[in-house]
């Protein structure tokens, strides 16, 4: 999306907020503490043609903080990406219970 084509549909019509001048009102949460929480400003690409978006994180400096505080995710091979459903195959019935704990 980057390049101004979408991965999706090949559309050259791709819109992005990186050129704004207000404050990033699209962020993500990247740590917080006692000091206060710290966010990142997402840099967003829309394909206005089949409404794909991409983000990414605009500044280098939360990258880096992104990398030393958040775990790695492992890589998964294609064999185990297809021996575990994005969604369960076994569905388990649960009561449904009121605010007070009652069944009905």
């Amino acid at each position: 999306m980057k390049s101004g084509q979408c991965p999706k549909c090949g559309s050259h019509d791709v819109r992005s907020n990186t050129n704004r001048k207000f404050p990033a009102i699209n962020t993500i949460t990247v740590g917080f503490g006692i000091f206060g929480d710290r966010y990142a400003p997402l840099d967003t690409y829309i394909c206005v043609t089949c409404g794909y978006v991409e983000s990414y994180v605009a500044k280098q400096s939360d990258l880096n903080f992104i990398k030393e505080h958040w775990a790695s995710v492992e890589e998964q091979s294609d064999r185990s990406l297809q021996e575990s459903p994005e969604s369960p195959t076994e569905f388990v019935a649960v009561p449904d219970f009121t605010p007070n704990g009652v069944e009905h």
